[in-house]
């Protein structure tokens, strides 16, 4: 005989083959039960007495299908040996749906008692009707006759419900509490609060002599609260209930300014409640009560910040789940405080091996309450140019142990491949974290940065020099570069060494180790931080859920534009080569052999060789795309350009980039979570928040600020000097 332990969600209903509001628990069932046996196992865990319900148990065979009801021995067997092929204890799991049988009426326990005639309930010996009893407190239900049940209703779990009526069903007592309190804001008047315990809930106009009256008591030993009597009508006049609104509290505006806090772009201030809720409800709220509720508001949106680390473990089990083949890392301390999170998804996983090799990396720092910085890893898709993030991670800051712990991940995840480099600005502890854990593989800086520090460096001349670095940072060939160098020493003879020091091969295109010709900023990795700029301000899982749900949205409109493409190459790399057509037009070619040719372009003499794709400019090699020169072989030869560029930038390879796509993820509330997922514990990491307002921004360094005034000379008009300095004076 073997015994099998089996999940189980109870106490639920289906809806669209989806199984909402159930808990969860378990149940050991042997190979010889039959139906009989199962379901007073089942009942026993469940504690159900038989006698006053039934239950109604199924199963789903496979995801997408519809739950096969177990009724009888047959489908007993069918689901042991099912449970025999996959013991996994959340495989396979049993929905069960409690149904109440009174006086030939089977009701399942989340419907609504649509009306009711009279509940006989006891009170030690004696038994009362609800309708009329006051002041007696509920201690078990006898029978309920003449009920009548709607199969389209339900129990009430919405806390704005705006219909109140007798003999509706709320799921517990504070969510009836905040109906009412919506419904008295909304059709302003007051109520007071008669009696109100745990098994009661009675409401009374403020004013006496009105004959508005609430009354509601609970069902079944359960929390479930029922309405009784209600009486919906004001027989006094607007006096005392319309002066003030106290049911009006920062917990209720809260709850009717909650959803404008479900997108975290979208700002909506103190201010504006304020406003919204004097227009809407006619209801004064000082500045500190809107506050509150903005802060009450974003909590029931976004969840505690504390919390919110011990939903990493779930949330990485069902984004596995989910996406299979994606990689998800929780790092802790010894005593299990939230050190550093990793998630890479399957879909950028494997287009990675469709992309050029070029990682770019960056940093930014979170402004949530336990602060922290949030790690990317992106590329470029080949054939287009679109961002394509590849990874990221939470982590404390950006230092030595969290960039080569993430550097970890990263080459566990994707690799190595040929002609790889990692781009990024010039932190310090990216240079040593890709020097430790990828020391053959090229570390290239960003060259607006590097300018930036340039500017920074040499002040005095920096005007001067931008131009003259931009040009010889961007230079295809090593003749030019030096071209460009000379003129820049010629301005200010320090900053040779300087960049000297720093590698040429590290910024420069001419002296790149690697093909990075389109690469030469980090600012796809500035984009993505541009783009989670407002979520950073969420809970860690939120975070992490936006950026989910950010790349599938990408993911998603790529690959839909990757579809309508009609041309052989994508569109960045089929417009480029049209250019370079048009700028080939007034050039002569001259054969050497059938590779190799010279192309004239007025007294200047260019080498094309076609079988090594490479051009004396530089640009065909580099580039991996047809320069003016190439392009007038190729025309004069009467060759299709898509053969001599890389096949990185043809449509085949941008479908197969977004040929996986991100999976959106479940409700939280249809979780299935195994126990020792649940059993894993993250605390929130250790750290002190600072004083004062958090910062939204940035600290700028001097040499990325731009004055906001504009200076120009009052004598010659022309900018960058003033009348003491001016040269332009008239002689």
């Amino acid at each position: 005989m073997e015994i099998f332990p089996v999940y189980l969600l109870h106490s639920g209903e289906w809806e669209e083959n989806k199984f909402v509001n159930f808990i969860s628990d378990c149940v050991i069932i042997e190979s010889t039960f039959n139906y009989n046996n199962l379901v007073a196992a089942i009942s026993e865990q469940i504690r159900i007495d038989s006698d006053l319900n039934t239950i109604e148990i199924n199963f789903v065979p496979n995801v997408g299908l519809p739950p096969i009801t177990i009724y009888n021995d047959i489908g007993v067997k069918v689901y042991i040996e099912l449970k025999k092929k996959n013991l996994n204890f959340t495989e396979y799991p049993l929905f069960v749906i409690v149904k109440e049988i009174y006086e030939n009426h089977l009701v399942v326990t989340s419907s609504v008692v649509a009306s009711s005639s009279s509940c006989l309930v006891a009170t030690n010996s004696n038994s009362r009707d609800v309708s009329t009893t006051d002041s007696t407190e509920i201690i078990d239900i006898e029978l309920i006759e003449n009920t009548n049940f709607s199969e389209n209703t339900g129990i009430i779990d919405n806390m704005l419900n705006e219909f109140v009526e007798e003999d509706q069903v709320y799921q517990d007592k504070e969510t009836l509490m905040n109906v009412m309190k919506n419904l008295a804001v909304r059709e302003r008047f007051q109520f007071k609060v008669k009696r109100s315990s745990a098994t009661r809930y009675h409401l009374t106009c403020l004013d006496d002599n009105c004959a508005w009256n609430f009354k509601s008591s609970i069902i079944f030993k359960a929390n479930i609260f029922k309405v009784r009597s209600y009486n919906n009508n004001h027989t006094s006049g607007y006096g005392e209930r319309y002066l003030t609104q106290r049911q009006a509290t920062s917990g209720i505006i809260a709850s009717i300014v909650k959803d404008k806090y479900v997108n975290p772009k979208k700002v909506y201030t103190a201010n504006y409640i304020i406003e919204d809720i004097q227009k809407q409800h006619g209801i004064e709220v000082s500045y500190m009560k809107a506050w509150r509720a903005k802060e009450i508001a974003m909590a029931m949106i976004r969840g505690s910040p504390s919390d919110s680390y011990k939903e990493l473990p779930k949330y990485f089990y069902m984004l596995e789940q989910t996406n299979p083949g994606s990689v998800t890392k929780l790092h802790k301390s010894e005593d299990g405080c939230f050190l550093y999170a990793y998630v890479s998804l399957y879909a950028s996983i494997k287009g990675w091996e469709h992309c050029i090799p070029i990682m770019v990396v960056d940093g930014s720092f979170l402004k949530a309450t336990y602060k922290g910085t949030i790690l990317t890893a992106c590329t470029q898709d080949g054939a287009v140019g679109k961002i394509f993030p590849l990874a990221y991670a939470i982590v404390d800051s950006e230092n030595n142990k969290s960039w080569e712990w993430f550097f970890i991940q990263i080459k566990g995840t994707f690799g190595v491949r040929e002609g790889m480099c990692i781009v990024s600005d010039r932190n310090e502890s990216i240079f040593n974290a890709t020097k430790a854990v990828y020391p053959k593989v090229p570390h290239c800086i960003c060259m607006f940065h590097l300018w930036q520090n340039v500017k920074r460096t040499f002040k005095k001349h920096h005007k001067q020099l931008k131009d003259i670095f931009f040009a010889f940072a961007r230079a295809y060939t090593i003749e030019k570069f030096e071209y460009h160098m000379t003129e820049l020493c010629n301005i200010d003879p320090r900053v040779q060494p300087y960049l000297f020091e720093i590698g040429y091969e590290r910024w420069s295109r001419a002296y790149s180790k690697v093909k990075r010709s389109m690469v030469m900023t980090s600012n796809i990795a500035e984009s993505i931080n541009a783009a989670n700029k407002d979520s950073r301000e969420l809970p860690v899982m939120r975070l992490l859920e936006y950026m989910t749900n950010l790349l599938q949205q990408w993911n998603n409109k790529n690959r839909k534009s990757a579809m309508e493409t009609s041309t052989e190459l994508g569109e960045k790399y089929d417009k480029l080569p049209q250019e370079n057509l048009i700028a080939s037009e007034q050039m002569t070619v001259r054969p050497a052999t059938d590779q190799l040719y010279t192309v004239l372009e007025g007294v200047r003499r260019n080498i094309v060789c076609l079988e090594e794709g490479t051009c004396s400019c530089g640009k065909f090699q580099m580039d991996e795309l047809s320069c003016p020169h190439a392009w007038a072989v190729l025309k004069n030869q009467q060759l299709r350009p898509g053969q001599y560029c890389s096949f990185y930038y043809k449509k085949d390879k941008l479908l197969s980039t977004y040929e996986f796509s991100v999976n959106p993820m479940p409700d939280e509330s249809l979780w299935v979570i195994p126990t020792e997922v649940m059993e894993d514990v993250v605390l929130p990491p250790k750290g002190r928040r600072n004083a004062g307002r958090p910062r939204k921004e940035r600290l700028k360094p001097a040499s990325e600020k731009e004055s906001k005034r504009a200076f120009s000379c009052s004598v010659c008009g022309q900018g960058g000097h003033n009348r003491k300095t001016c040269t332009n004076r008239p002689k």
